[in-house]
């Protein structure tokens, strides 16, 4: 005989229907089976054999749904920070302090509020980006390493010898590097991501005379420990005349360094070695440079940044247009 529900073989057992045995003979076959596999091989008739699949995927559904409202709210907190913001004309540091303020109150409206605001301070830095600047109309108080002596300022410009490291500038990890200067004899030197005087990298521009004509190399090394390693001499791409005016940048940003000088990319390379450190000038045996200013900026990822890299937003795209 067959089951009239299923149409699988079935028998008589203690005196039950032929739907009840078929129905206990569902439940001993889908014990170890999972909802979605009981209903795909047809082992239907109990319904306590779907009710952990069903619970699963409410709690799922439920989840889903709670993150959705969450970047419902995130994103209309964001724009309309940023559009008071923009409105009213504040700073970066105003914005930050504006955004925590107004996520502080909104936490206090509900429970998905409270959750929505979390993430947002939990994705806001809790200081702004350092930005420093020097024309070393100051003196050289700042700066840390070289005997004072071994160093002159005069008229605002800086003129290094030993290496000395911006004490501002140690603590830091990502930045901008921007100066501009001139040779005055031979080469131009700084350092970055110099946690200390015995570990840094090194790079310098350095003048040369070949056939009656004054050409200069890029020159790179790392130093660690004290000693020198990995030197590196490339040649620089650049129009080279007398007193010539260099302004150098640089993106120091995780394991990868660009440098440009004039404007001109000369220099993209990694190294991991060195995780942070701040930014120093010197002068070896034979040089002498001269330092205008020098300005660092302290990079890091804004929120918009961050909610793109965990997905919460999308930038709308034309799918043709993507290789």
């Amino acid at each position: 005989m067959r089951c009239s529900y299923c149409k699988g073989k079935i028998g008589f057992w203690r005196g039950l229907s032929d739907r009840e045995y078929c129905n206990e003979e569902h439940r001993r076959r889908g014990r170890n089976v999972t909802a979605r596999q009981a209903r795909e091989s047809l082992i239907y008739g109990d319904e306590e054999l779907y009710e952990v699949g069903n619970e699963e995927r409410k709690q799922k559904q439920k989840h889903s749904k709670l993150q959705a409202q969450i970047i419902v709210v995130l994103s209309t907190v964001m724009i309309g920070v940023l559009a008071f913001s923009a409105a009213t004309g504040s700073s970066g540091g105003t914005l930050h302090q504006r955004t925590v303020s107004l996520t502080g109150e909104l936490s206090r409206s509900s429970p998905l509020l409270s959750q929505a605001t979390n993430y947002i301070k939990s994705m806001l830095p809790s200081s702004p980006p350092v930005r420093i600047h020097d024309d070393f109309t100051a003196g050289i108080v700042s700066w840390m390493g070289a005997r004072t002596s071994d160093w002159s300022v005069a008229g605002g410009t800086l003129r290094p010898a030993g290496l000395r490291v911006w004490k501002p500038s140690v603590q830091l990890s990502d930045y901008r590097l921007e100066f501009e200067g001139q040779i005055d004899r031979n080469a131009m030197s700084w350092a970055f991501r110099a946690p200390d005087l015995r570990n840094y990298y090194a790079t310098k521009i350095v003048l040369k005379k070949t056939s009656g004509a004054t050409v200069a190399d890029l020159v790179r090394y790392t130093v660690l420990n004290g000693a020198e390693r990995d030197r590196l001499r490339l040649p620089l791409p650049i129009a080279i005349q007398p007193d010539t005016l260099y302004h150098v940048q640089m993106s120091v940003r995780g394991d990868q360094f660009i440098t440009k000088v004039n404007g001109q990319v000369v220099d993209s390379w990694k190294d991991n070695r060195l995780k942070r450190g701040g930014i120093g000038f010197f002068s070896d045996k034979g040089e002498t440079a001269s330092i205008h200013w020098v300005d660092v900026r302290e990079e890091r990822d804004g929120i918009f940044n961050r909610l793109f890299s965990l997905g919460f937003f999308v930038l709308p795209v034309a799918f043709e247009t993507l290789d």
